[in-house]
């Protein structure tokens, strides 16, 4: 059994997929864009480290936590 993924925004029900093609195709390019036009991560915040690496790098699956973990040295 594979771990669990973070893969979207509850509040907003937009999966980090559906939120990068959003952003790509309104040119938008960050997350302050994002919550002004209350499309994602403006209820309970969750998402928003997820978010803002979804709009840095693409990527869209996460484990849970993953954008809190500590670089290891």
């Amino acid at each position: 059994m594979s771990a669990p993924k973070v893969l979207k925004c509850i509040c907003h029900d937009h999966t980090f997929e559906e939120i990068k093609a959003y952003a790509d195709v309104n040119d938008l390019s960050s997350l302050e864009e994002l919550q002004d036009r209350d499309y994602c991560s403006n209820n309970c915040g969750m998402c928003a480290p997820y978010v803002e690496i979804t709009l840095e790098t693409g990527q869209t699956e996460f484990a849970p936590g993953e954008p809190y973990r500590k670089k290891r040295r």
